[in-house]
C-alpha cells in the first residue's frame, strides 16, 4: 500500500513535478514532448528501496478518443503497442524504443489512408487544446507550489480548491482495472482464491521478466483531459519502463 505518512500533494525529495524535457528524454528525442507531456518525475527508491534513479510519468496527448496507437497498428513493434509502450532508461532519461510513427500526429496527413483523416483532424485540434491546458497547469504549479484543478482559464476551480496529489499511488500492489485487457503486452496475474479478480498483476517485458509497479496518477489532473489512470512500471534488470493507461 502507499505509505500513509507521505503527503503526495507535496514533492518532497521524491517527486519533481513538471520536469524539463531535457531531463526526461535523451537529447536526440526531446521532440517526443510534442506527443508526451512529462507530468512528474519519481525517485525509484520511493517505490522500492533497492532501486535507484528517476523515472518520469508521461501523459500522451493521443488519443482524442479510443486508445493510444489504435490507428497506427502498422507501426507497432516489440516496444510500442495498443495502449502501452516501453522505453529504456539511459541514465535518468528515456530512450523511446519504438517507431515514432506509433503516434498518429507524427505522420503527414496526406500520407495516411482516407479513413484516418477525420481522426487526424480531430486530433490536431486536440493537440493544441491539450498543450494550452498543460501549460496553464504548469504555470499554476509554478505560482502556487501545489497542483490544483483548474478551469478553462487556468484559475483554481471554485468547485474543488483542495491541492491534488502529484501521484495517486506510489508503490504497493498494482491497481487492477481495464488496462489489463486493453494493453497488448502479456500480463501475468495472481488469482485470489475464491475471487473473480487477481490480487496482483505484472506486465511482462520482451524477455519475459516482470515489470514492477512504481506509481499511477490521473492524466486529467495535469491538463483537464487524459487517462483516468496512467500506470508506470519498471523492470530493473534491463532498466526498462512501461507506461500503460486505464480508461473508464
Amino acid at each position: 500500500m502507499t505509505n500513509p505518512i507521505l503527503d503526495l500533494t507535496r514533492p518532497g525529495d521524491i517527486l519533481r513535478p513538471f520536469p524539463v524535457v531535457e531531463d526526461v528524454f535523451v537529447p536526440e528525442q526531446v521532440g517526443l514532448a510534442r506527443h508526451l507531456h512529462p507530468l512528474v518525475s519519481v525517485d525509484l527508491k520511493a517505490a522500492n528501496p533497492g532501486w535507484s534513479g528517476w523515472v518520469h510519468m508521461l501523459s500522451p496527448i493521443e488519443p482524442y478518443a479510443g486508445l493510444l496507437g489504435e490507428h497506427t497498428v502498422d507501426f507497432h513493434d516489440t516496444f510500442a503497442r495498443t495502449n502501452a509502450f516501453i522505453v529504456a532508461l539511459d541514465g535518468n532519461r528515456y530512450h523511446f524504443q519504438g517507431d515514432s510513427r506509433y503516434f498518429l500526429m507524427a505522420h503527414a496527413r496526406d500520407d495516411l489512408p482516407q479513413h484516418a483523416h477525420v481522426a487526424y483532424d480531430e486530433l490536431a485540434v486536440h493537440y493544441e487544446e491539450a498543450e494550452a491546458a498543460f501549460r496553464r497547469a504548469e504555470a499554476s504549479y509554478r505560482k502556487h507550489g501545489r497542483l490544483y484543478m483548474l478551469d478553462d482559464k487556468g484559475r483554481i476551480s471554485s468547485g474543488n480548491m483542495e491541492p491534488q496529489p502529484l501521484v495517486e499511488q506510489l508503490g504497493g500492489a498494482t491497481p487492477y482495472a481495464n488496462w489489463t485487457v486493453t494493453t497488448e503486452f502479456p500480463v501475468e496475474p495472481v488469482v485470489r482464491p475464491g475471487g473473480p479478480e487477481p490480487t496482483q498483476v505484472w506486465p511482462l517485458s520482451p524477455a519475459g521478466r516482470r515489470f514492477e509497479f512504481v506509481a499511477s496518477t490521473p492524466g486529467w489532473l495535469y491538463r483537464r483531459d487524459g487517462a483516468d489512470s496512467i500506470l508506470l512500471f519498471y523492470e530493473p534488470v534491463e532498466k526498462l519502463v512501461l507506461l500503460t493507461f486505464d480508461w473508464t
